[in-house]
């Protein structure tokens, strides 16, 4: 038997989220314009969908293609939606964007049980979260990523490069370029370095650039952690 001529396979990556809440053309393209400025070697050709759960107001076919239009030309690779009511969700496949699912909602923690009833005790963890370590440098236009796991990194991180986990983020060195730890919805994940000097570091899809860092952390040992849906930087 001749081998297949391609293969279909999951993976994971890395997207940006647009979430739209109202829309005034001028305000939308200066605002976006503001933005990418901040970062243009991140923002630049970046994957991108639109969430409009919250969107509000009223919004007609040529504003959408206008919304799509603009970021695009802005560098952005705009290439789905979702939350959206019937008839915009209809106007942005009109637009040429695809309908993504919503995330399911996450499950609910059993019910303890009563107190009259013992409480069985866990066995020990046989399973341990998989880990992978990386002892080279990571150099710039480089992208590692840890499926399943937490990263640890030996060595350090070049600007330009990406380093992203589905668990934690261990750097044992400088840590520039991008890291995106918790990446599967791991509001739990955190990012550990000995050097803070970040392009961008993000948990669970919330990010922050680095010029929010403050003093007291760039260039110093630090935590990077999720508290109340915000990214926390702390000393370590």
């Amino acid at each position: 038997m001749a081998d297949p001529c391609f293969h279909i396979k999951g993976t994971s990556v890395t997207s940006m989220v647009l979430d739209l809440y109202r829309y005034q053309r001028d305000e939308f393209a200066e605002t976006l314009r503001q933005k990418i400025e901040t970062a243009p070697l991140f923002f630049t050709g970046s994957p991108l969908f639109l969430n409009l759960a919250s969107f509000t107001g009223g919004m007609d076919k040529t504003q959408m293609q206008s919304i799509v239009s603009e970021c695009r030309s802005a560098g952005f690779q705009l290439y789905g939606f979702r939350g959206a009511e019937e008839h915009v969700a209809q106007m942005a496949k009109d637009a040429g964007l695809v309908h993504l699912p919503t995330p399911r909602p996450r499950t609910e923690q059993a019910p303890e049980a009563p107190a009259s009833e013992p409480t069985p005790q866990p066995a020990a963890n046989s399973n341990p979260t998989p880990t992978k370590v990386i002892s080279k440098p990571v150099r710039s236009g480089q992208q590692v990523y840890a499926e399943g796991a937490d990263l640890i990194l030996l060595a350090p991180v070049s600007e330009g490069a990406e380093v992203i986990a589905d668990g934690n983020i261990h750097v044992y060195s400088a840590l520039r370029g991008r890291a995106l730890a918790g990446v599967r919805d791991n509001s739990n994940a955190r990012i550990f370095c000995q050097k803070l000097e970040a392009e961008l570091v993000s948990i669970a899809g919330h990010f922050i650039l680095n010029d929010s860092f403050s003093e007291a952390v760039w260039k110093k040992p630090a935590q990077v952690f999720l508290q109340d849906d915000s990214i926390e930087i702390a000393a370590l």
